[in-house]
């Protein structure tokens, strides 16, 4: 399919000498994972923010068994390493947009969301619209599935 091999000379390369077909679609979804990362990386830089911690408050406003957000519940859900979520979560709670509070036993605390980290949320959350529904616009409903579906497979096969 000539947009598999398309994505090659979008990078710069020649798709002759550096082509993988197996592996075609995995540089494609790389490609485009970034390409979508920095359009919202713009959105949230604007409020203070990362991906991460837009993800992060996410979860605390939005997710489900909020009794369960621990920070080893999160990290791992967020895919963020042990240290990295610490930093994340130190600097959010400076800014006053989470706390933790005691969990079930001394080992754990629990995350919450504060009501500044529920109001910025309310104020970019317009702003992340606008982004999802331009980037996705242009696929239909059907491959948006057919997709979706594809990459379920693709994150199975990587163990998560």
């Amino acid at each position: 399919m000539k947009e598999l091999e398309a994505i090659f000379e979008e990078m710069g390369f020649d798709p002759k000498a550096v082509r993988l077909p197996e592996a075609d679609v995995i540089y494609a979804m790389a490609r485009t994972t970034t390409v979508v990362s920095r359009e919202l990386a713009k959105v949230y830089k604007r409020h203070g923010l990362s991906i991460a911690s837009f993800n992060l408050l996410m979860l605390l406003k939005h997710g489900k068994e909020p009794d369960s957000f621990t920070q080893q519940a999160l990290g791992r859900r967020l895919v963020v390493s042990p240290s990295d979520m610490t930093g994340l979560l130190d600097r959010l709670e400076k800014k006053g947009l989470v706390r933790r509070a005691p969990g079930k036993d001394r080992r754990s605390n629990l995350l919450q969301i504060t009501p500044k980290g529920a109001k910025l949320l309310d104020e970019i959350w317009p702003h992340h619209v606008e982004v999802m529904t331009r980037l996705s616009r242009v696929i239909s409903r059907q491959e948006a599935e057919l997709l979706a579906k594809a990459l379920v497979r693709v994150r199975e096969a990587a163990g998560v």
